[in-house]
């Protein structure tokens, strides 16, 4: 097998080299995503682009086999200290698979990402009964989470199902960018309400939010120019945030939304309190950005509740999407030994 490995930068990648990775991301996404529309050439290279949230630093590397790109490495470190974590997204063209060019790739993306202290390799958005899970388990990752992918497809709802009234002694507040100085320590304590959601035997853990991660949280979004958005429940009586969710639209994503974490402190659960934050959002974003036509978001498939909060509001469960996990020094001697077995070099 002759592949060429190198760094890959999409800020600067000619419009031939996108090009390229548009079209091994279709013809893989086809066979790993059969379900998902498939993304405009400007979306794709948004997406490619945008950091996500939380990741400090991104690394790319392409594939390319007789001048042709054959695969894709992205790996990603998160800028929490607590994060023992490395995480690594691996694509291969359906017409090369099996032949090590995937093994070849997860090789040198972690042989060019420094450890740093960070001993786990993680894998996400594996398609679950795919051929990413059957490579993940050949290469020695282990399943730890089983993730819903869901989806609303804004044209598809009838806009009914977001008129959800707010219960007595609450109201809502809203914002674009940075929380108000007044509840913006309320806010706080409230994300970390999302430290029950379940996360299955994944070694993740939710990060502790305070009032200097919050703002940090809102200058990374301006940095990376995405439009973040807050909705919160406050309880009138204490004048506190006690439930919130949030959203984000990133660059070169004009028509999709990505729904982020929604959470209610233990105490005042029971009320429906995440259904109405997360109908308001669906109210405010539609009123200020109608060309917003698809909304997708995340869930644990052990997550009754927020599932069942999501069907309420129009969203469709699309796939199951495993997390995997592997020890980097187990994982860098397996790929050495299949990489031998396979004659790579």
């Amino acid at each position: 097998m002759s592949v060429d490995i190198f760094p890959f930068d999409p800020d600067k990648a000619s419009d031939a080299e996108l090009r390229g990775q548009y079209d091994l991301a279709i013809a893989a996404f086809s066979v790993d995503r059969p379900d998902a529309p498939k993304p405009g050439y400007d979306t794709f290279v948004g997406r490619l682009r945008a950091i996500p949230p939380g990741v400090d630093r991104q690394r790319f590397w392409a594939a390319r086999r007789q001048g042709h790109p054959a695969g894709l490495a992205i790996t990603q470190v998160s800028r929490s200290e607590d994060d023992n974590s490395i995480v690594v997204d691996v694509r291969v063209h359906p017409e090369l698979r099996r032949q090590g060019i995937g093994t070849a790739l997860l090789r040198r993306a972690l042989g060019g990402s420094p450890a740093e202290g960070r001993e786990l390799i993680v894998g996400r958005g594996v398609t679950a009964g795919g051929d990413g899970e059957q490579w993940i388990r050949a290469r020695g990752f282990t399943v730890v989470q089983r993730v819903a992918l869901q989806v609303l497809r804004v044209p598809e709802v009838d806009p009914a199902l977001w008129e959800v009234p707010v219960p007595a002694g609450h109201r809502l507040e809203q914002w674009t960018g940075a929380a108000p100085d007044t509840l913006v320590e309320s806010f706080a304590r409230a994300r970390g309400a999302i430290h029950d959601a379940p996360v299955g035997d994944s070694s993740y853990r939710h990060p502790h939010w305070s009032v200097p991660r919050v703002r940090q949280a809102e200058h990374d979004a301006r940095r990376r120019g995405v439009e973040h958005r807050a909705v919160v429940v406050v309880h009138e009586a204490s004048d506190a945030v006690v439930g919130l969710t949030e959203l984000e639209i990133f660059p070169g994503m004009p028509d999709t939304a990505v729904q982020q974490d929604t959470a209610v402190l233990p105490r005042h659960r029971g009320r429906g309190l995440g259904r109405t934050v997360k109908a308001a959002m669906m109210r405010w974003l539609l009123a200020e950005r109608p060309e917003i036509c698809l909304v997708v978001t995340n869930v644990d498939a052990g997550n009754d509740y927020m599932t069942r909060v999501n069907h309420q509001l129009g969203y469709v469960t699309t796939r199951i999407m495993l997390t995997a996990e592997a020890a980097r020094g187990a994982l860098e001697s397996r790929l050495s030994a299949v990489a031998w077995e396979r004659g790579i070099r």
